[in-house]
């Protein structure tokens, strides 16, 4: 499954950029986490633990590879599904253009079970999940 949603945060990128890696702060505007731990840092590389809420506690493996100020690229993999994330910041004239890519597999047996989803029903979320985030960025001093 792929989705795609994009914000406009009416900050410097630069800004936007260190709010998205200031990943212990992720839960103040990520809804569906509730916690986040940097486990390991190599290089441009972050490694993440992070918990969250869907109706059930559920627990992430994250490797990031960070490209300062520009990119950052994710593989996070729980139970239920492996998801690759790329997350651009793109200087705009009214602040920073964000934009999130997921590609997302399921695993088996869920695959089945979700294979009658769309994309159009999982992409709200990642629209919100971004428009929080703007707001957040945009309440920082």
């Amino acid at each position: 499954m792929h989705l795609e949603a994009c914000i406009t945060v009416s900050a410097p990128r630069e800004k936007v950029y260190a709010a998205y890696t200031d990943f212990e702060s992720m839960p103040k505007w990520a809804t569906e986490t509730t916690a986040m731990r940097v486990t390991r840092r190599e290089g441009d590389m972050v490694y993440l633990e992070s918990e969250g809420a869907l109706g059930a506690r559920r627990r992430a493996v994250r490797r990031l590879r960070l490209s300062q100020p520009s990119l950052v690229e994710c593989e996070s993999e729980t139970r239920f599904t492996r998801t690759k994330r790329t997350v651009a910041f793109e200087e705009v004239p009214e602040g920073t253009k964000v934009t999130a890519t997921l590609d997302v597999r399921v695993k088996r047996p869920w695959g089945g079970i979700l294979a009658t989803r769309e994309a159009d029903e999982f992409e709200p979320s990642v629209q919100e999940e971004l428009t929080s985030f703007g707001r957040y960025v945009e309440g920082l001093p």
